[in-house]
């Protein structure tokens, strides 16, 4: 890259040589410079000393200031996740390249429009005797450098390196985030085109206007003979400048709309291939104006997508796909209601026994086989996980998305975990390790719900005496030993067939009076 936008600098300057000769030889041709200092080897002395003055100091400018860049792209060092001041000034020298070169370039042509036009033509007539030029003479030959060289030859290694620089800078920038760096030059879509528009309409017109003066200028003294060879003469400027005028306007236009076109074609596929669910595609974000901000949207919406995918298969981990999609449409209040749900209870039995006499890792991997198999037996019933606390799972139906059926919804998940804790004992066996039991309880009543938590952390979680009590009827499958138990309120409220069984009446915890329960067995025709 350093050699291919050196060779581009270089390239640049040839072409800007070339017009400042082509100007000057061609179209600005009654300079009154004596002919004795142009073809005088005291004249060459001088000029090679100039341009090489010029050509260090651009150099040198230019070499110490890229360096840590091109150091950057030698090395393949991302500055990603760097804070620090030096990533942060190479992010800023990466946006500030192209105008740095352009800058320079444009001091370079400025320096010789001053070297040339005003200091060379002093020292030739006091040390060499040439005759000197007026200020009209002076101004000209640095318009004509500084101008008509300088400005062509900047724009030119602007966008050309501006073009080629674009595909290094996702190193600097893997995130695309050129916005947050402030303080860097900045040239928007609108001031590109104008530029291009003054640049294509103003050079061959100012070429005219210095032409017909000239000519003017030469007619003025000039007898019929010289006249006719000098409207000629004008007729080959005018053709010569207009077909330089169209090679301007057809080659800025092509770089100019490319720098355009080309991130909003990338940005298109982008956003047909999200069209078509990929959310893995990435866009580049190359340049720091509109177009680059559009990218940079765009980015953080494909983030923030990807996401809203991550949330809902988070989500799809612990309650079925229905509630999932409820709750993140905004459809279901959580900011607090009272509602009607079943609540539902489940602990293991000799949970302690069984971690004191374990591996921790173990452990660990054999409650993730247990919850994974409860939390399917759940979600499988539109259940909703509330939270795991230590080997207890609490869960709840008909809650945030009202249903009608939530008892039944709960017994189903009871035997449903029930089974599948049969199955697990089976694999568990074969490991080694004691069968677990579990204890379930069930009720259904008034709670509130909503998110509940502080700034930090919150949750979407049920209280009051309905949560308790399903707690409660949980602890008596110790006593009563079984594994599934409902009160009466659920009992009441279930429209499906079961075997059930009623348990004696009794007292437990906050409440005064005693309690109905029953013990649930299964499905009718089911062991």
């Amino acid at each position: 890259m350093k050699r291919k936008i050196f060779f581009v600098a270089i390239l640049g300057n040839l072409i800007g040589a070339l017009l400042t000769f082509v100007y000057f030889q061609y179209i600005n041709v009654d300079l009154n410079v004596p002919q004795e200092a142009a073809s005088s080897p005291n004249t060459v002395v001088p000029f090679v000393i100039g341009t090489a003055f010029i050509f260090f100091v651009i150099i040198t400018i230019n070499h110490r200031w890229s360096r840590p860049l091109y150091q950057t792209m030698q090395d393949g060092i991302s500055t990603d996740g760097s804070n620090g001041a030096y990533p942060e000034n190479l992010k800023r020298k990466a946006l500030q390249l192209a105008p740095m070169l352009a800058g320079t370039t444009l001091l370079a042509w400025i320096m010789a429009g001053f070297i040339f036009g005003m200091l060379m033509p002093v020292i030739l007539h006091t040390f060499f005797g040439v005759a000197p030029i007026t200020l009209t003479e002076s101004l000209r030959t640095i318009f004509g450098i500084t101008i008509i060289g300088g400005f062509s030859t900047s724009l030119f290694i602007y966008f050309a390196t501006e073009s080629m620089w674009r595909k290094e800078i996702p190193l600097f920038f893997p995130e695309g985030d050129l916005s947050e760096v402030k303080g860097v030059f900045k040239l928007s879509v609108k001031a590109r085109l104008l530029v291009v528009f003054l640049m294509i309409s103003l050079i061959p017109l100012t070429l005219l206007g210095v032409s017909a003066y000239c000519k003017a200028l030469a007619l003025q003294t000039a007898g019929p003979a010289m006249g006719g060879q000098i409207i000629s003469g004008l007729l080959l400027q005018i053709l010569f400048i207009t077909a330089i005028g169209v090679v301007l306007s057809v080659t800025l236009s092509l770089v100019v709309s490319k720098s355009v076109s080309a991130p909003l074609e990338e940005m298109e596929t982008a956003m047909k291939e999200v069209a078509k669910g990929n959310l893995d595609v990435r866009i580049r974000v190359v340049t720091n104006d509109e177009i680059g901000a559009v990218g940079e949207g765009f980015g953080r919406m494909i983030k923030g997508l990807k996401e809203s995918e991550a949330i809902k298969e988070s989500f799809g981990k612990y309650i079925s796909q229905e509630i999932r999609d409820e709750i993140l449409s905004g459809r279901i209040p959580l900011d607090g209601e009272m509602t009607r749900a079943t609540l539902l209870f489940s602990d293991l039995r000799d949970f302690t026994p069984f971690v004191e006499s374990t591996h921790p890792k173990q452990v660990v991997s054999i409650m993730n086989q247990y919850f994974s198999e409860m939390a399917e037996a759940i979600k499988r019933n539109n259940g909703l996980i509330l939270q795991y606390v230590g080997d207890e799972i609490e869960a709840v139906f008909g809650a945030p998305v009202p249903h009608d059926d939530h008892p039944d919804m709960a017994a189903r998940a009871a035997l449903e975990m029930k089974r599948r804790l049969v199955h697990l004992n089976e694999r568990l066996k074969a490991q080694g390790v004691a069968p677990f039991r579990h204890g379930i309880g069930i009720h259904t009543g008034a709670v509130l719900a909503g998110i509940i938590g502080s700034k930090e952390r919150s949750s979407y979680a049920l209280v009051g005496d309905t949560v308790n009590l399903a707690s409660r009827i949980q602890g008596l499958t110790k006593e009563f030993a079984c594994d599934i138990i409902l009160s009466q309120t659920t009992h009441d409220l279930m429209a499906g067939a079961y075997q059930m069984e009623q348990l004696r009446a009794v007292k437990v915890k906050g409440k005064s009076q005693e309690i109905l329960t029953y013990k649930l067995m299964g499905h009718n025709g089911s062991g």
